[in-house]
């Protein structure tokens, strides 16, 4: 039985050429540690905001106001326009059901998409498909809402995913026709905030785009 020297093998992996995949970009290998990070930022922030800031009071904090001017931050107590809720509205549940459908799709794709891209690629489409979520929902949300949960950042992973597939000619269109689902229920259910999917989606779909235009004219 051979023997291999744990120094040796460790210097021939700092040395090798980092992994280009198909698309162009270095894979990450081994554990998807930003998406497990996330996960783990999204139940914490619901354990926190629940037993120790309380659940209203958190939600009225942390989420995304929409809807509101001078008139309504004067006649209500429990409103903002804080700048930082474009992003601490990602982490906020509006229960545990919430909560877990939510997680269950980011592993979903964030198991994938972050092998793919690499760690730093995928904060970026992450943290783009947030924001891209909460400048829908600010610009075209109807009256006094609240705006809540991971679902933009995620419909921007998806539809990021979408067009990884396409790069690859692989089959799309089921994927788009599920998100597609997924959208249309945001605008017959009450309480879903289709402009934060629509905006993500948006959001995560050009910022795939543009990396991809990227890595095709890099030499």
């Amino acid at each position: 039985m051979g023997i291999q020297c744990v120094d040796c093998v460790r210097e021939a992996q700092s040395a090798a050429r980092p992994l280009r995949n198909r698309l162009g970009f270095t894979s990450a290998m081994g554990t998807p540690y930003v998406t497990y990070g996330l996960i783990a930022a999204n139940v914490l922030a619901f354990l926190f905001g629940t037993f120790v800031l309380g659940t209203e009071a958190w939600q009225d904090a942390w989420g995304l106001w929409t809807g509101v001017g001078p008139a309504e931050v004067a006649m209500y107590s429990n409103v903002g326009t804080e700048w930082y809720r474009w992003i601490s509205a990602g982490f906020v549940h509006f229960g545990l059901l919430h909560l877990g459908m939510n997680m269950l799709v980011l592993f979903q794709f964030g198991t994938q998409l972050e092998p793919i891209l690499g760690r730093a690629r995928f904060v970026l489409l992450y943290v783009a498909s947030l924001l891209g979520g909460s400048l829908v929902a600010a610009l075209i949300a109807p009256s006094v809402a609240l705006h809540g949960g991971a679902s933009g950042a995620i419909f921007g992973l998806i539809a990021a995913f979408a067009v990884v597939l396409f790069k690859l000619k692989l089959d799309y269109r089921s994927l788009l026709t599920t998100a597609g689902l997924w959208l249309v229920v945001g605008f017959v259910v009450p309480g879903i905030s289709w402009q934060g999917h629509l905006g993500g989606a948006l959001a995560g779909a050009a910022t795939m785009l543009a990396m991809l235009r990227w890595v095709d004219r890099r030499p």
